[in-house]
């Protein structure tokens, strides 16, 4: 009898609630299901501290590694920031590359840029087993990080864009890219229409989410709209500073901070808006969940993710980085109960055609046992 395949999803950790660790969580759920030998691995992360649903039969590894004090986003200065990611970054792809020596997976799933170089520049034996997937636009990280990848992919057995618009420059790494979209597990039939003027964003406290400028759009719409009221989803390790910022404009009063949660769907349904105030995005979970759920979207057009998830039918785009945009369009479906009932439905409906997630997983099943099926006639020839 042939033994299952085995496949290895690994990130830095999956102790926190952030998007790529929701995506190896619910794809090892799913490749488990489709009879597959699967495993997670991270570099200390255990079974109990994960955040979110994994079924029994999914392994749990660890790499075993110590792991640095401190966030690399609270560091003092940019030098500091840069030398403690670097020594980060080295801890993990020696204690990933561990992890793959010792389970010797058929297939393995490396997870975010600095994941991926870490643990290949370490280790390069398994490359052809390894399929990249940075989770992020292209430029996303910085050039020291973009040149490994210019050595390091062309060496891997696939590569996954969250968008088409990235989609030419990882082609021009490595010819077997393909562009698969995140999908949102939640679903509805129909929008929740609530009428109360809330607005909801999700994510953590770290720069890329752009929090900060999220609260200083909202001390407009505050002024503008007195009974309007912000819920912020997440934690990290910039959310003090931005409570900081939102008492010194006034508003921290008209702002909710609560705690990442398993039950978030109840928090979409509440929301009239969504916003995604992010500086830059791959393909935001985020962003697709209050989509799938009928909830219009004011988001910054990142270079990459929201303009392919939302138009003028179901959100509103504005220029990256301008505030006042931001406000303005925030205010503007707020103050439109019936524009927003139209952009809920039309929501779902391009959820339903664009980013099903069913299509996910299938394109993700194929790509997983065509890189094992490669390499196994590989290794036969």
């Amino acid at each position: 009898m042939t033994p299952p395949m085995r496949v290895l999803l690994l990130c830095d950790r999956l102790d926190i609630s952030g998007g790529v660790e929701r995506f190896v969580c619910a794809m090892a759920n799913h490749l488990a299901g489709e009879g597959m030998d699967v495993a997670v691995g991270s570099v200390d992360t255990q079974r109990a501290e994960i955040q979110y649903p994994l079924n029994a039969s999914v392994r749990v590894l660890t790499g075993d590694a110590r792991r640095s004090s401190g966030d690399a986003e609270a560091a003092s200065s940019r030098v500091a920031r840069a030398w403690r990611l670097l020594r980060t970054q080295w801890r993990v792809g020696h204690a990933l590359a561990r992890v793959i020596r010792s389970d010797r997976p058929d297939v393995v799933v490396l997870n975010g840029l600095t994941t991926a170089c870490s643990v290949l520049v370490l280790d390069r034996r398994f490359a052809m087993r390894t399929i990249c997937c940075d989770h992020n636009h292209f430029t996303a990280r910085s050039a020291l990080w973009q040149q490994l990848r210019q050595w390091l992919y062309p060496k891997v057995g696939a590569v996954v864009s969250l968008t088409r618009a990235d989609e030419p420059r990882f082609r021009a790494l490595n010819p077997r890219t393909q562009v698969i979209y995140n999908a949102s597990s939640l679903r509805a039939d129909a929008p929740s229409l609530p009428d109360k003027a809330l607005v909801l964003a999700v994510g953590r406290h770290v720069a890329q989410k752009g929090f900060d400028l999220l609260v200083k759009a909202w001390a407009a719409v505050a002024k503008a709209m007195p009974e309007a009221r912000l819920r912020i989803a997440g934690d990290g390790p910039l959310r003090a500073e931005h409570e900081r910022i939102a008492k010194e404009l006034g508003v921290d009063d008209r702002i909710e901070w609560i705690a990442p949660t398993g039950q978030i769907e109840r928090y979409y349904r509440d929301a009239a808006v969504f916003v995604l105030s992010s500086r830059y995005e791959g393909m935001p979970l985020a962003l697709l969940e209050a989509q799938a759920l009928g909830v219009p979207a004011v988001a910054f057009d990142c270079p990459t993710g929201p303009g392919e998830i939302i138009n003028e039918q179901t959100g509103r785009l504005v220029k990256l980085g301008d505030v006042n945009a931001l406000a303005a369009a925030i205010i503007e479906l707020l103050s439109s109960p019936a524009l927003r009932r139209q952009m809920a439905r039309a929501a779902i409906e391009r959820s339903r055609e664009h980013f099903s997630p069913q299509e996910h997983e299938r394109r993700w099943t194929m790509l997983v046992r065509d890189v094992a099926v490669r390499n196994a006639y590989g290794a036969a020839a």
